[in-house]
């Protein structure tokens, strides 16, 4: 489903509102409506691009599912670019209150939050930034949110709900999920 066709468009590149009746009675109708980022017509701009990720999570707020899947090209978030040597997949943040996240699996020393993540001059959406962003708000809303693998047995567990009630240590991928203790 377009966002152009749907008729949403953005003002100074933001969503305001969205009409999301159309997609929820897609739905409730049986079937599964893929959403992808699209140009959109902006009353400051004139045009922007707005992303699937912002569309997701506009989404998420309004339907309350159990759970979100991103499907990506690589496994999930990495600590860096995951063509570097050193880069290690972060199966687990955690989302405080106030926005703010930690990396609580793996343990990583001297990391301090901080991920290097680049973005292809192709992305004029934010790559892996935007989507990090988008998932820390909608795991705010308490909802637990999967970064995986597309077209792969992981991103299968991830979309039928079987990690719902626990992770099996061989699953690879990264949950975002909210938590009330402090997040460091």
């Amino acid at each position: 489903m377009s966002p152009f066709s749907c008729g949403w468009s953005t003002s100074g590149g933001n969503l305001p509102v969205a009409d999301l009746s159309v997609v929820a009675k897609t739905i409730k109708s049986g079937f599964v409506p893929v959403l992808h980022g699209d140009a959109v017509l902006d009353d400051v701009q004139g045009c922007a691009i707005l992303s699937g990720d912002v569309i997701i999570r506009h989404l998420a707020a309004y339907m309350k599912p159990d759970y979100v899947v991103f499907l990506t090209d690589v496994l999930g978030v990495y600590s860096h670019p995951p063509t570097e040597p050193n880069a290690v997949l972060l199966r687990e943040i955690a989302v405080g209150e106030d926005g703010s996240w930690s990396i609580t699996k793996p343990t990583l020393q001297h990391m301090n939050n901080q991920v290097e993540i680049t973005v292809a001059a192709h992305d004029t959406t934010g790559g892996m930034v935007t989507k990090i962003s988008e998932a820390a708000m909608i795991a705010k809303l308490g909802i637990d949110v999967y970064i995986v693998k597309a077209a792969s047995s992981h991103s299968v567990k991830a979309l039928s709900g079987e990690l719902r009630e626990k992770i099996p240590d061989d699953w690879l991928g990264t949950v975002i999920h909210f938590s009330r203790e402090e997040v460091q």
